[in-house]
């Protein structure tokens, strides 16, 4: 088939280092467009950073991507090979699979992959850099997710890196009725964040977006109120939890800030950083009364759902497996096209 994937994942690389491959919409779209020579997929999440490939000479094709990688990232033939993983052919359609229904996230079944997933395709179709092959492969992996979900309990109730830092936060304060959540970041995360407060009843929901008309809509879509992005630091002294959730290349809350709202509050703050790159300090965890917790923070709640769903993987690796099977035959019978 001459796939090709070179990839970084929060299996392979911590935080501090997977934050550095993140890519926004903007930069996705540029990115492409340097590989319009090839056929080519980048998908980008606050989990992983993989791009597919496919080349007439795969040796040649590796080369290519490595070049793209030190041409933009600070590294080296050495960081490659510590945190990066290289897949081809049959192993990359077996890995999309599985990444589709949700196997290789940090919340084993979540469903926000799958959207992502589609969403990057979408973007390589429009960017006009995705080949026959691709195009068939992401189609099939789309597919497979969805067959996954409908045949198993993986992803019943509602999964995601928001709904375990919420059930974290109910971890250090219990129930949060009565609790006041500021949620910084009014995309996709966020919507999703303020839904499950909803569902748990709370009333104290507060959201604030460097676009207030953002802020605004999601405030009145969750019966919250809309703070003012220049607001951060007074809304701070008085919420019990923060949880934080944008796209911004810097951070927004720095040490020093926190550190003058904790001399005002008389309570602990609990901050949710599910932002990548971070939107929190990370210094901000030596700060008396702070309970920061990361992406990577959430080993514990994501051990314990991946052991209540354990026996839905299986089911869907064996799902995975017979599509995978379906795949490979087209593949077998179907003429390949022409790459570069």
């Amino acid at each position: 088939m001459d796939l090709l994937l070179i990839g970084i994942n929060h299996k392979t690389a911590p935080l501090e280092i997977r934050e550095k491959f993140f890519l926004t919409k903007r930069q996705l779209k540029e990115a492409l467009f340097e590989l319009k020579e090839f056929s080519a997929v980048i998908l980008s999440t606050c989990n992983r950073m993989e791009i597919y490939t496919h080349f007439a000479d795969v040796n040649s094709g590796m080369q290519k991507i490595k070049e793209f990688l030190y041409a933009h990232y600070e590294i080296c033939e050495n960081d490659i090979r510590r945190y990066f993983y290289v897949l081809e052919d049959i192993d990359v359609c077996r890995h999309i699979f599985r990444v589709s229904s949700g196997l290789d996230s940090q919340v084993l079944g979540e469903t926000q992959i799958l959207g992502q997933i589609r969403d990057a395709w979408t973007v390589a179709k429009d960017a006009g850099v995705i080949g026959n092959l691709l195009n068939e492969l992401f189609e099939k992996a789309v597919e497979t997710g969805r067959i996954v979900r409908q045949e198993t309990k993986i992803s019943q109730g509602n999964i995601s890196i928001g709904s375990v830092a919420i059930k974290m936060c109910e971890e250090q304060l219990g129930e949060l009725q009565d609790r006041s959540v500021l949620i910084i970041g009014a995309g996709k995360i966020g919507t999703l964040i303020s839904k499950y407060l909803q569902e748990k009843g709370i009333k104290g929901i507060f959201v604030s977006n460097r676009t207030y008309e953002r802020a605004l809509e999601l405030a009145s879509n969750c019966g919250g109120e809309a703070i003012n992005f220049t607001h951060l630091k007074e809304k701070l002294k008085t919420v019990d939890i923060v949880i934080s959730s944008t796209t911004s290349p810097h951070l927004i809350l720095r040490k020093e800030i926190l550190m003058e709202v904790m001399q005002l509050r008389k309570k602990p703050l609990v901050i949710m950083d599910i932002a990548l790159p971070r939107d929190v300090d990370p210094g901000a965890k030596d700060i008396s009364d702070i309970i920061l917790y990361d992406l990577d923070g959430l080993k514990s709640t994501v051990e314990e759902n991946f052991a209540r769903r354990k026996q839905e993987a299986r089911l869907a690796e064996a799902i995975i497996q017979r599509e995978l099977n379906k795949w490979q035959k087209k593949s077998l019978e179907s003429v390949p096209e022409a790459v570069l």
